[in-house]
């Protein structure tokens, strides 16, 4: 199994995981002649599917929850948000059976880490945004020795950190390039909304409120809604804040790409300390593979290839199958231990090989086009 970019599809290429919009399946894992959709996943704001092919061929990808549980999670909190709108509440109760089985997987794989995002459509961006972000604030918890208590309001105040976004106008939320100063004002009232939405959920306790409001705080007091610093942010607070960003970067938008997860870490430890606490970046930090399981990297010698599993403690250093040479032509693929072969090292992500590809050809078609008039 492997990621690709909606132009790299093919007709050989099989679907590797279901493609779900709006809580239903739109394509069908197995699925052939993938190249047929692409225009289609491009307008719902999908860039990427997850293929098997002879170059993928028995690469598994861990993942920290099943994608039945996952859907399971995105279809409650949907229904969590039906009443939203008409009386400012959310049916917390909804969420329990499905949130508990997630709790309960992300347990029994603490140890794997975060590979590769789970892919949704614009519109069902919200839903699946809160239950990743549940996931690894579930995981800093497991780091940090939460009990059950904890690991349950840590994990419910995650999942319905965004409530407050039922209420903000869809197409802002959804607007491609930059918003206005109105419009961003607008977005940022939604950690307020989301409080007062779960402060009418009598269930639940003023921590797991505050989560929704102060999300978007910042250790150095510049973040919102109310400009709060250092530990004045609850610890669910601080924990969700890391967890929302690290998501938000890692999937793509319809205003942005997204970030290959090596610059992500990059950013993470540069804010350590000043926008993000510290203790929580290291424990989510653990988790992340720098380069995922299923990912294209390039290597120092020019050659292309996919992760086909990580080294513990060695996070640069993965295993990884070569299969395109320094010229760009696809090859017998060889595995390759980058344990065993320190002189090689990868010099490039996935995103950073796909948009030198991009630049490339939008370079080539502006020279002929060039050339066309000068003819």
């Amino acid at each position: 199994m492997r990621l690709v970019a909606l132009r790299e599809l093919n007709p050989e290429m099989v679907l590797a995981k279901s493609i779900f919009v709006n809580g239903n399946v739109y394509i069908n894992k197995g699925t052939n002649g993938l190249d047929r959709y692409s225009d289609r996943l491009d307008r719902m704001g999908i860039a990427c599917v997850y293929i098997e092919d002879e170059v993928s061929e028995a690469i598994e990808i861990p993942e920290s929850i099943t994608d039945e549980t996952r859907t399971r999670c995105k279809d409650a909190l949907r229904d969590a948000y039906s009443s939203v709108r008409e009386n400012m509440t959310v049916d917390v109760e909804k969420l329990e059976g499905p949130l508990a089985k997630l709790m309960e997987e992300v347990m029994e794989n603490k140890d794997v880490q975060i590979n590769l995002s789970d892919i949704n459509a614009v519109d069902d961006y919200t839903f699946g945004h809160s239950v990743s972000t549940a996931v690894y604030a579930a995981l800093i918890g497991i780091d940090l020795g939460f009990g059950e208590i904890k690991m349950k309001e840590l994990c419910l105040g995650a999942i319905l950190h965004d409530a407050g976004k039922m209420l903000i106008d869809p197409a802002i939320l959804r607007k491609e390039g930059k918003l206005t100063e109105d419009e961003f004002k607008e977005i940022k009232r939604h950690p307020q909304l989301t409080y007062d939405i779960l402060s009418r959920c009598k269930s639940l306790s003023e921590d797991v409120r505050l989560i929704g409001l102060q999300h978007h705080e910042r250790l150095n007091g510049k973040g919102y809604p109310n400009r709060l610093g250092g530990y004045r942010i609850s610890a669910y607070g601080r924990i969700v804040a890391v967890a929302d960003v690290y998501d938000a970067l890692s999937s793509d938008r319809c205003y942005r790409s997204r970030w290959p997860n090596n610059k992500i870490l990059d950013y993470l430890t540069e804010e350590s300390g000043k926008s993000f606490d510290n203790e929580m970046v290291a424990s989510l930090l653990k988790r992340i593979a720098v380069y995922p399981t299923g990912s294209q990297v390039r290597l120092s010698d020019g050659s292309q290839a996919l992760v086909v599993r990580q080294n513990e403690q060695m996070p640069l250093r993965p295993v990884v199958r070569v299969f395109k040479n320094p010229e760009g032509h696809i090859i017998p693929v060889q595995q390759i231990d980058m344990m065993e072969r320190l002189s090689i090292t990868i010099v490039a992500s996935q995103l950073e090989i796909q948009r030198e590809e991009e630049q490339q050809s939008a370079f080539k078609n502006l020279r002929k086009e060039m050339w066309g008039q000068i003819g």
